[in-house]
């Protein structure tokens, strides 16, 4: 067992269910390395039809609807098919799958080889310094990545899949989101869709300083990280936007307007998507959670109000809207400093008020609700 497993198991409380529940864990993360499915000489004749791919910083939201889409049949993660919707579905910073992917499409974590003298090897990937690191583009596209990222993703669908035949294989790795072109290009010949899942700065920027910081080697102030923090909210989402405008099928999901009306949300996102809508993909009371959900697990229901912007300070607030703010207007977010906080249910949002048809669709970028382009 690697040094890794042993410590997150060494983690555990001491309580038998927690160790019970992370051993589940990692035989369902880890059950695609033993697989004898995996090695199938017909493991590249597995369709792979239209792979949905979750973008955004961490903290936006897209565990949650990421977890509503796992909980639909037809799709699959790095760790299950719909019965295990909770386990990691992040390919790009699992150690045991980075080598099998392209080097090109490995995320924000253990990353030895871009070992920056501040962040160490854990990155805010979008920040100023590092985003030419991480920014790939078709460009950056080969023949022989394009075979590996299909073959990987077909041998997820092998072992994982109840339906090999008709499963749609969903990742949600964060880098991702400054790579859509690389990953349009790649995955040409199986139509891959994008999920931009957005969420207002002024909630993500303090909570990813809280709670996903880089690995700092030096001691920064509070007021240092929370830049660092906007620059990365800032290029990742400015980014994919820009990108949209010419790659296929990305949809712009506000998390705010999903969590007003998850089930109007989910049914939107999944037309968009090609899903079938099932009712069990709405967060609702008497749902049980598989075995192998973390006790202290809870991103499904009941869902919380929305709290991560409370206690702003005016200095937080300057130096969030100095580097985030004219993006967070045009999602439709207003600053605190306003005296007006973004709106959990309507807005003035321009990616929720365009009607649809107004787009070609052979580059259509969507909301939960309707087909938009982007604002100039």
């Amino acid at each position: 067992m690697r040094d890794s497993a042993l410590l997150y198991l060494l983690s555990s409380t001491g309580h038998p269910r927690d160790l019970a529940v992370k051993l589940a864990r990692l035989y369902q993360r880890d059950r695609w390395r033993f697989s004898p499915r995996r090695l199938d000489r017909l493991v590249d004749a597995v369709p792979l039809d239209r792979p949905i791919f979750l973008l955004g910083v961490a903290g936006c939201g897209g565990t949650l609807i990421g977890r509503s889409l796992r909980r639909n049949p037809r799709v699959v993660s790095m760790s299950g098919a719909s019965d295990e919707w909770t386990g990691i579905d992040e390919l790009g910073v699992v150690r045991n799958r980075m080598p099998s992917l392209p080097q090109s499409l490995w995320g924000n974590k253990h990353r030895v080889d871009i070992d920056d003298p501040l962040q160490g090897t854990t990155h805010f990937f979008a920040s100023d310094d590092l985003l030419p690191a991480y920014r790939k583009t078709g460009r950056d596209a080969t023949a022989e990545d394009a075979r590996r990222l299909a073959r990987v993703l077909r041998e997820h669908l092998a072992v994982y899949a109840h339906d090999p035949g008709r499963a749609r294989f969903l990742d949600k790795t964060h880098t991702n989101t400054v790579k859509v072109p690389l990953l349009a290009e790649l995955l040409a010949a199986h139509d891959p869709h994008f999920v931009l899942v957005v969420r207002s700065p002024y909630a993500c920027c303090p909570w990813l300083v809280r709670k996903k910081p880089p690995s700092f080697r030096v001691p920064l102030t509070w007021e240092r990280r929370l830049e660092f923090a906007a620059e990365h909210w800032a290029n990742a989402y400015g980014t994919a936007l820009e990108d949209a405008k010419r790659v296929a099928n990305v949809t712009v999901v506000r998390f705010e307007d999903w969590l007003a009306d998850p089930e109007a949300g989910t049914r939107s996102l999944s037309a968009a998507l090609g899903l079938h809508f099932d009712a069990a993909m709405v967060p609702r009371s008497g749902q049980r959670l598989p075995f192998a959900t973390l006790p202290s697990d809870r991103k499904w229901y009941p869902i919380y109000r929305d709290s991560r912007a409370d206690g702003l300070t005016p200095s937080d607030v300057a130096i969030i809207d100095r580097r985030c703010g004219e993006l967070a207007a045009r999602l439709g977010y207003s600053s605190p400093g306003d005296g007006v906080r973004a709106s959990s249910t309507e807005s003035a949002s321009p990616y929720s008020t365009a009607s649809s048809g107004e787009r070609n669709r052979s580059r259509s970028m969507s909301t939960v609700t309707c087909s938009t382009s982007l604002p100039e």
